[in-house]
């Protein structure tokens, strides 16, 4: 039980750095765009902006199905290497009690 909440603290901590790290690219990317932007080129460009932020009028319907399919699929993949992360827990320690122990042997 405690190798298992170990290991979900092990995924957890993996994907919160990966996640933030990614996220933290991503703004410093979109904060250089933001300062070589100048006026000339956002309304040269106007139109392709206005579009990007309109998107597609995708049904709310649609939109939520995706969302909990998303969420569905997140958990999956976080107790899948929550698995790995235990299963790999499992075989350093098998390997770490199965090494000869110093000192006398007992005496039986």
């Amino acid at each position: 039980m405690t190798r298992r909440i170990v290991a979900r603290v092990i995924v957890a901590l993996l994907i919160g750095i990966a996640s933030g790290y990614g996220i933290g690219r991503s703004v410093a990317s979109d904060a250089a765009r933001g300062r070589a932007l100048t006026m000339k080129e956002y309304v040269a460009d106007f139109e392709n902006y206005k579009s990007h932020l309109i998107g597609s009028d995708t049904p709310v319907w649609a939109v939520m199905i995706a969302g909990v399919l998303m969420v569905v699929a997140a958990f999956g993949i976080y107790e899948l290497l929550v698995w790995v992360v235990d299963k790999l827990l499992a075989a350093m320690d098998r390997r770490a009690s199965s090494t000869n122990q110093p000192g006398t042997a007992p005496p039986w």
